[in-house]
């Protein structure tokens, strides 16, 4: 079997190494494969516990042979123009794996080229960045990944596509499942993580300075999750609320060093401005929405304009 990864960053390294781990032949796509380096990639557990693996995949800028699989792991607004394309158009009947988060992803990859009926869509439940993450990280160069307990990828599409997708990357010991009705939900959370995080940006990365103050971050959130709600004709699903509860903020902002085995705060600022503009994409997606329904925005406008 055969894999294509588009993107060769911190998400596109870990699904290179399980696939790799799976026994799969892997290629990753970027534009500048001459930066793409043989690395050491990190698996973070609880208790200072860590697991490096060496990886070396070629890199290629452009593609002329056929693939099984193609995980697209770039950010939603890397979703254009003509390299972009002309990669989609050489997969030919490779399954698509399209990894973004976004309200218009799905439209974005299939005006690309994508052929609906090979797209499976999937949900990124781990936390993986760029080692060292501080000046004071003992993390060799290279990439970190956290896999947080009882949160496998999940993974909707086609069942039989859907299918080969779980079973290759459980082959390469990365925990995936099929889970229905994936693509709303995904959705959900994002706009909800959206704000959250703009709003922890606002109150300098700092989580109890959120928590003392969630006025706007809880306003904006509400505004987001009826947007979402009117567009997809569906009720708001108890996760995604709760992710935007004031007393949630609270409760979190003491536990999340001692369960994160890394430091958020320093991960937050520093993954989170690097994706700023896929921030600004989808947060804008959902102003317009909102416009469009005749739905309050207004909290909304006020996050977005400080990303």
């Amino acid at each position: 079997m055969k894999a294509l990864v588009v993107g060769a960053g911190a998400v596109g390294q870990v699904f290179a190494l399980h696939l790799v781990r799976a026994g799969v032949d892997v290629t990753f796509a970027v534009r500048s494969p001459e930066k793409v380096h043989p690395t050491v990639v990190t698996r973070l557990g609880w208790f200072g516990r860590t697991w490096r693996h060496e990886l070396s995949v070629r890199a290629v800028s452009s593609v002329d042979e056929a693939f099984d699989l193609a995980f697209i792991t770039v950010p939603s607004d890397a979703l254009q123009g003509e390299w972009m394309a002309s990669i989609i158009r050489q997969l030919g009947k490779a399954i698509v794996v399209g990894l973004q988060p976004g309200l218009e992803d799905r439209a974005r990859l299939l005006k690309l080229g994508v052929h609906e009926e090979r797209f499976v869509r999937g949900l990124i439940s781990l936390v993986s960045f760029a080692t060292p993450l501080s000046p004071n990280d003992e993390l060799p160069e290279g990439y970190a990944y956290w896999l947080p307990p009882m949160s496998p990828f999940a993974f909707d599409g086609p069942a039989s596509l859907v299918e080969t997708v779980v079973t290759t990357l459980k082959r390469g010991e990365m925990p995936a499942v099929h889970r229905q009705g994936l693509e709303e939900d995904v959705i959900f959370f994002t706009a909800a993580l959206l704000v959250t995080v703009r709003a922890l940006e606002r109150h300098g990365w700092s989580l109890h300075a959120l928590a003392d103050d969630p006025a706007l971050s809880v306003a904006a959130s509400a505004q987001a999750l009826a947007i979402v709600s009117r567009r997809l004709d569906r009720k708001t699903p108890l996760g995604p609320k709760l992710t935007t509860q004031p007393w949630l903020l609270a409760l979190a902002a003491p536990l999340v060093p001692f369960v994160v085995p890394f430091d958020f705060e320093t991960y937050a600022r520093v993954h989170f401005t690097k994706v700023a503009p896929q921030s600004r994409l989808l947060l804008g997606e959902l102003v317009t929405e909102g416009r469009t329904f005749g739905l309050p925005v207004d909290a909304l406008e006020n996050v977005l304009a400080g990303v």
